[in-house]
């Protein structure tokens, strides 16, 4: 009796979830438009909404910055210089 795996392919080599190329790019063409979109919100008086979204967005810019590890506990086996 042949059992069926309990991951995909794409799992078995990473249990962690990678975006693919694509993905990235269509985030990337969007977040300019996300930007025009706050700033009309702003702009009409809904500062709840822009200022939500202006945090999210500059939540996404830091970790597109740098990508060494974020904590000491993280880099443990792992070679800096």
């Amino acid at each position: 009796m042949k059992t069926k795996s309990l991951f995909s392919k794409r799992q078995q080599r990473s249990l962690i979830q990678w975006p693919t190329e694509r993905q990235v790019e269509e985030v990337s063409a969007r977040l300019p438009r996300m930007v025009k979109v706050g700033v009309r919100w702003e702009a009409d008086g809904d500062y709840f909404a822009s200022g939500d979204l202006a945090y999210q967005i500059q939540e996404i810019i830091p970790g597109t910055s740098d990508p060494s590890p974020r904590s000491p506990a993280s880099s443990k086996g792992r070679k800096t210089g």
